[in-house]
């Protein structure tokens, strides 16, 4: 079997356990877009893309182009966890190969600016999945406030805070299949224990881990440095 058709498995795989929750039938594919770039293998992130739009649910430009923008989301809210170039390179190849009809040119944040209004954004989001965890966060960087300053202001102000095209769920899938897949415990933790606080079921979250845990496999990479969503329920 060719890796081609392992990833269309992988892909198969992930839907059928995703459809085990009940997070819906459009979200599934945030995981293997996160994680599948976050583990080093952009070119399979692509394909899911051409994977997605052969669907029926998809047979039309305007179909595709709602999808394509949600994973250009998706890619952008994984710049701060994964870093610009896995992303971009994701979105390269899909360029190549997305049809002219099928391409959309709307411009997120176009009018984005820093200041206050974006700073309470942030911090507004960073609480709500910290909650009262944050103290300990802002203490610990105390004699490095250069990293909470991005915190607060790019990678939640900018980027995981602006819910206009992925929700609050649809972001944390994103977040934590990035995190998790670089197999980072304490990271791993924060957003484990963070779909926890926006409301997603714990026997979700563990189904969500389980779908990360086969891209990880198919990727040849470990993450067995993280917890289980179990382990973290007391500090919810």
């Amino acid at each position: 079997m060719s890796r081609s058709e392992e990833a269309t498995q992988l892909f198969e795989e992930i839907e059928r356990t995703f459809s085990s929750t009940s997070l819906g039938n459009e979200r599934w594919y945030f995981i293997p877009i996160a994680a599948l770039s976050g583990a080093g293998v952009p070119e399979y992130a692509i394909q899911l893309y051409s994977h997605l739009v052969e669907r029926p649910g998809y047979a039309t430009p305007e179909a595709r182009q709602r999808l394509v923008r949600r994973i250009r989301e998706a890619l952008v809210k994984c710049v701060p966890i994964i870093g610009v170039c896995r992303p971009l390179e994701v979105i390269f190849g899909i360029a190549k190969i997305e049809k002219d009809e099928d391409k959309d040119y709307s411009f997120s944040r176009e009018h984005w600016q820093s200041g206050e209004q974006n700073h309470e954004r942030g911090v507004s989001w960073l609480s709500r999945i910290y909650q009262k965890n944050i103290d300990g966060i802002q203490d610990s960087l105390a004699a490095h406030k250069d990293f909470f300053w991005i915190s607060t202001e790019i990678t939640y102000g900018l980027y995981l805070s602006d819910h206009t095209i992925l929700d609050d769920v649809e972001t944390e899938l994103v977040v934590l299949s990035g995190i998790m897949i670089q197999n980072l415990n304490s990271e791993s933790r924060w957003h484990l224990r963070g779909m926890r606080r926006i409301g997603i079921a714990q026997e979700d979250v563990e189904l969500v881990h389980q779908c990360i845990e086969l891209v990880a496999k198919f990727a040849q990479v470990k993450i067995d440095r993280v917890p289980r969503v179990a382990e973290v329920e007391h500090e919810v």
